[in-house]
């Protein structure tokens, strides 16, 4: 797995996969490229996929922060490196508000935006603010057990277990001090700038989202007038967990009409 090395010696992991026009992929909270896995085969068949592990998350380095500024700067420095852009920006949850930083920072590095499961901000988000607590709590290292049930209760419908075997694993990896700093980082997030994001923008939400329910994705929408929306019934927080397929489909779609 090829790595991006900052200046301060740290190291940014991604894969690359497919062919075709570029696209930047960028995974959730706790998660790491895999997150995408089940993706893979049918958006590499048409497109270069950049799928970076965040930082802290699977084999990416730890970092001073995890601010979302810091986030979007890492993202922000791997398409440099890369000499890539405009890409195809997709994200989810925490991915998905890292993408929108991205484009409102530097709109000409970005083509699209597909935002998957996401929110404007997820500053006082009540679901996520109940883990606070439990992380305070904790020493060491969170038991598999929490991380389990975290992952298990994002999902609507029930997942083949070697399917969540990948997830979890990757979850496995993530540090206390992470776990801590990453959800830190989403709870208190400044507000973000208000000034309109003119690219063309696909929003892929799942009915049954726990994490960032109607009322988010009404403000998402509110935020981006012209995106295209699509709800995924008896879904979860997770439609690129849960209905791969027509996830795939549904950015393939979206994409080759940016072409």
């Amino acid at each position: 797995m090829p790595a991006f090395t900052f200046l301060d010696g740290r190291t940014l992991a991604y894969e690359i996969i497919g062919q075709g026009e570029p696209v930047l992929l960028l995974h959730g909270y706790l998660d790491s490229h895999k997150s995408f896995f089940r993706l893979f085969n049918a958006l590499g068949a048409e497109f270069t996929l950049y799928a970076p592990d965040q930082r802290g998350h699977g084999a990416s380095a730890l970092a001073a922060n995890y601010e979302i500024a810091g986030f979007t700067a890492d993202a922000i420095a791997l398409l440099q490196q890369l000499d890539l852009g405009p890409v195809h920006v997709a994200g989810h949850s925490l991915g998905g508000i890292v993408a929108q930083r991205i484009a409102a920072a530097r709109p000409e590095l970005v083509k699209s935006l597909a935002l998957i499961s996401t929110a404007r901000t997820a500053a006082n988000n009540p679901a996520l603010g109940e883990a606070a607590p439990l992380l305070t709590e904790l020493e060491g290292s969170v038991p598999e057990a929490l991380a389990r049930e975290f992952q298990a209760s994002t999902t609507y419908t029930k997942l083949p277990e070697e399917i969540f075997a990948v997830y979890l694993g990757e979850t496995k990896k993530v540090s206390l001090d992470v776990w801590r700093g990453a959800l830190d980082g989403l709870l208190h997030e400044p507000a973000p700038d208000a000034t309109p994001i003119p690219h063309p923008t696909l929003i892929l939400w799942g009915e049954e989202d726990g994490l960032f329910p109607a009322a988010d994705q009404d403000k998402l929408r509110a935020f981006f007038p012209q995106a295209r929306f699509i709800a995924f019934p008896a879904t979860g927080h997770a439609p690129n967990w849960e209905r791969p397929e027509e996830t795939a489909q549904a950015l393939l779609t979206f994409w080759r009409e940016q072409k």
